[in-house]
């Protein structure tokens, strides 16, 4: 997963007015929910990255450290 773009963190701050990190979907109960992810700087020590989610399920926001498995690219 080295050559996926999106995993990679984003450059600079965010635009006035928009939320910190990458979209993405993230896998909760066995259905796909939007959000962002904000990864943390390096992988951790089981090889993976993991980084803090924030995502709306059933109107709920929710914010969670989830790692690379449980996310994907919207």
């Amino acid at each position: 997963m080295d050559n996926v773009v999106w995993l990679r963190p984003p450059d600079g701050e965010p635009p006035d007015g928009e939320q910190p990190g990458k979209a993405c979907l993230v896998h909760s109960d066995d259905e796909w929910w939007e959000g962002t992810v904000v990864w943390e700087e390096a992988r951790r020590e089981d090889g993976l990255w993991w980084g803090t989610v924030t995502y709306r399920k059933d109107g709920q926001e929710i914010t969670e450290v989830r790692s690379q498995h449980d996310l994907r690219a919207r």
